[in-house]
C-alpha cells in the first residue's frame, strides 16, 4: 500500500468500544484499544494515500452468541455471578435474532469505502447505532458540565476565565 501510494485498512471494533458492556470487560478494553489505534494510524497513513476506517457493528446474527447456554460461569467472586448470568441470559435469549445481517454489514462497509467522502468511523446497525449516538450525547453533556472543574486545573492567565468567574457567568445568565 505505501509503494502504490493507497489503499484500505479496515479496523473491527465493535459498539463496546465506544460504550463499555457489563461482563465483558476486556472485549471491550481491545475494542477501545482499537478505536485509539485507529484515530492515530489514519492520521499517520493519510500522507502516504493509505485510507483508515473503524467499523463498529451492533449485534449480527452470526455464531458468536452461540454456545452461551452451556458454558459454565467459572467466576470465583460470588458477588459478579447474578450479574455474569444475567449477562449469559441475555446472550442465549438475543442467540438467532439478532438485528444485524452480516451480509449487508458487508456491502455496507464496501458501499461505505466507495463513497467520495467516506466515514472514518462506520457504526453498523441500528440497534448500534442508538446506542452509540446516545453514549456520545450523554458523554458530551457530561464532559460540558465538567467545564469550570476542567478548565479550573490550568494555570490562571489574563485572557483565560478561572472556574468561578465561569461558574458566576453562568449563574448570573440563569438569573
Amino acid at each position: 500500500m505505501r509503494a502504490r501510494r493507497s489503499g484500505w485498512i479496515i479496523n473491527m471494533s465493535a459498539v463496546a468500544g465506544l460504550r463499555g458492556v457489563n461482563g465483558f470487560g476486556y472485549y471491550s478494553a481491545t475494542k477501545y484499544a482499537i478505536e485509539a489505534v485507529t484515530e492515530v494510524l489514519r492520521e499517520e497513513v493519510a500522507p502516504l494515500g493509505i485510507r483508515v476506517m473503524a467499523v463498529e457493528p451492533g449485534a449480527f446474527r452470526t455464531r458468536a452468541y452461540a454456545g452461551f447456554a452451556d458454558e459454565p460461569i467459572q467466576e470465583t467472586i460470588a458477588e459478579y455471578w447474578p450479574m455474569l448470568e444475567d449477562v449469559r441470559a441475555a446472550m442465549v435469549d438475543q442467540d438467532g435474532k439478532q438485528p444485524g445481517d452480516p451480509q449487508r454489514g458487508v456491502r455496507t462497509v464496501i458501499a461505505a469505502m466507495a463513497q467520495e467522502s467516506p466515514p472514518r468511523r462506520l457504526v453498523l446497525g441500528s440497534d448500534g447505532f442508538d446506542v452509540v449516538v446516545a453514549t456520545l450525547e450523554n458523554t458530551l453533556a457530561e464532559i460540558r458540565a465538567s467545564e469550570p472543574l476542567s478548565r479550573g486545573a490550568d494555570f490562571p492567565s489574563a485572557s483565560q476565565p478561572t472556574a468561578d468567574a465561569v461558574r458566576h457567568e453562568r449563574h448570573q445568565a440563569q438569573v
